[in-house]
């Protein structure tokens, strides 16, 4: 079962606007991910099938965050990894918005506000796999 507070927690966030969040907040959204794919099948096989780590750049704040989906679990912290899978450079409102689900990565990417490096195939399966959560967090709570 997600965690009410963090559901609570999370939607006071969204509807306030990633503007309004604290950058760590990004980690909540990884706290999301790790406990909503527990609980609905197709994630859970997702995180099964996937190995691969985002590491998350927050280019205004000098700030970085990492989520690793591997093997059937979640991990993720603040700090660099030495070799991710791939990379997500952007400002701290972008990001947010991204992980909040306000905003469409296939949108900001060729506006030049998303830089991304690495592996984009494993890129691609997080960024599905992650739209999925936001669509299985707004359709359950």
């Amino acid at each position: 079962m997600v965690d009410k507070s963090l559901v609570k927690d999370l939607k006071e966030k969204i509807i306030s606007g990633s503007a309004a969040a604290e950058s760590d907040d990004v980690l909540k959204s990884f706290e999301l991910i790790k406990q909503i794919s527990k609980e609905v099948d197709y994630l859970k096989g997702d995180v099964e099938g996937s190995d691969y780590t985002c590491q998350l750049v927050f280019s205004d704040l000098e700030k970085e965050y990492w989520i690793k989906v591997s093997k059937g679990i979640v991990e993720y912290d603040k700090g660099k990894l030495d070799s991710p899978s791939f990379t997500i450079t952007t400002s701290k409102d972008i990001g947010l918005g991204l992980f909040f689900g306000e905003i469409d990565a296939n949108i900001v990417a060729p506006l030049g506000k998303l830089g991304i490096s690495g592996n984009y195939t494993q890129l691609r399966l997080f960024q599905e796999f992650y739209e999925d959560v936001i669509d299985e967090f707004k359709k359950e709570y």
